[in-house]
C-alpha cells in the first residue's frame, strides 16, 4: 500500500490506496488494517482523515465489513439526528437527502448532543457527475481564523439549541423521523436521559439542550471548534425561506424548526454566523470523490459538509 498526502494550509488529507500497478481489493484492504491498525490511528489523530481509494468496495455490506474491522461491531446509531437521510441497516445510513441545489455547512456530526461519534465514515457508492464533494476542515486551525471574542464566547457559554419537531405534517423532519420512534414515552426517557428540555403542543414538540462550542478531544487534548450554531441558526437557510419562516414564527419563535443562541440565552449575531459559515468553506480542503473511495474522519478534529451537485449521488454513511 502506498499513502500520499493532499495537503491545504495546515490541513492534510491522508489518501491510502495499492501500489501503482498493484491489484488489491476488500480482503488486501482488511488484512492491511489489521496489521496497520496503529499506524492509521496514528494518522487519524495527527491529520483527523484518511482516504481509502482503489480498493474495489462495491456496496454498503463491504463498507460495512471496512468500518467493523477497524472500529469493531459496535455501533453509533443517528437518534436525535437533525438533516434528513434514510436507514438502510441498523450501522448505515445515506449520508443526507438536502436537497442537490444547495450546500450543506460544515459541521461535526451530532455536536449538539451530549453524545457523539468519535469516528464518521464515508462511502461513496455513485460520484456526481459534477459537484457533490465532501469538503473537510480541521477544527483545530480554524480557531486561529475566527474573531478571538467570538471564539471566547463559544467556549464560555457554549451554544443553546432549540428545535421544534411536528408530528404528521409540517415543516422539517418529525419527531418520529428524527428519533425513529412513534412512542412519545420514549422520547421523553430519551430526553431525560440526555439532559434535553421538552414540552408538547399538541402533536409537535419543542426541544432545548446546551452543547459544546468549544472543547477538547479527548485523546490529543487539543482545543477544537466544536459546534452546529451556524448550520442550526435559521439564517443558514436560502433567504426566501427563511423570509417566509420569520414571517410565519414572528411572534412564535420558539417554533422555528431550529434554532441556536448562545448558551447564556443571548442572541448569536448573524453576520458572525455567516462568517463562521464562509471561513469554513473558504479553509476547508475538497476532494473529488470516486466509486468505492471511503473517507474516514476523526469527528472531533475535522468537520464535514457538501457541495452542491448535479446528476445522481449515492454517498452512505456511518458511524462508531
Amino acid at each position: 500500500m502506498k499513502i500520499k498526502a493532499l495537503i491545504k494550509g495546515d490541513q492534510t488529507l491522508n489518501i491510502i490506496s495499492p501500489v501503482a500497478d498493484g491489484h488489491a481489493g476488500l480482503q488486501e484492504l482488511l488484512q492491511y488494517l489489521d496489521k496497520e491498525k496503529p499506524l492509521l490511528q496514528e494518522l487519524l489523530f495527527r491529520d483527523g482523515a484518511l482516504l481509502f481509494r482503489g480498493f474495489g468496495i462495491r456496496n454498503e455490506q463491504e463498507f460495512l465489513q471496512m468500518k467493523q474491522r477497524f472500529a469493531g461491531k459496535a455501533h453509533f446509531n443517528y437518534v436525535d439526528g437533525n438533516s434528513p437521510r434514510t436507514k438502510l441497516s441498523a450501522d448505515v445510513y445515506t449520508s443526507t437527502e438536502y436537497p442537490k441545489d444547495y450546500r450543506i455547512s460544515l459541521h461535526n456530526e451530532l455536536s449538539y448532543t451530549n453524545k457523539w461519534p468519535l469516528h464518521i465514515l464515508f462511502y461513496c457508492h455513485t460520484a456526481a457527475e459534477e459537484g457533490g464533494e465532501t469538503p473537510i476542515l480541521d477544527c483545530r486551525s480554524i480557531l486561529k481564523f475566527l474573531e478571538p471574542e467570538l471564539v471566547r464566547n463559544f467556549e464560555q457559554y457554549g451554544v443553546k439549541y432549540t428545535r421544534y419537531l411536528c408530528g404528521s405534517a409540517g415543516v422539517g423532519k418529525s419527531w418520529m423521523d428524527t428519533f425513529e420512534t412513534k412512542d412519545k414515552a420514549a422520547i421523553e426517557q430519551y430526553c431525560r436521559d440526555n439532559d434535553m428540555d421538552l414540552r408538547w403542543e399538541g402533536d409537535s414538540v419543542y426541544l432545548c439542550q446546551l452543547g459544546k462550542g468549544v472543547t477538547e478531544h479527548p485523546v490529543t487534548k487539543e482545543k477544537v471548534w466544536f459546534n452546529q450554531a451556524n448550520q442550526f441558526h435559521p439564517s443558514s437557510l436560502p433567504d426566501d425561506i427563511y423570509k417566509g419562516l420569520r414571517m410565519m414564527y414572528a411572534k412564535n419563535r420558539h417554533r422555528f424548526p431550529q434554532y441556536a443562541f448562545f448558551g447564556n440565552g443571548e442572541e448569536i449575531p448573524e453576520k458572525a454566523l455567516r462568517e463562521i459559515t464562509e471561513l469554513q468553506f473558504e479553509h476547508a480542503l475538497k476532494f473529488k470523490w470516486e466509486s468505492g473511495d471511503v473517507l474516514l474522519l476523526d469527528n472531533m478534529l475535522m468537520a464535514h459538509g457538501r457541495m452542491p451537485f448535479k446528476g445522481e449521488r449515492k454517498v452512505y454513511v456511518s458511524m462508531c
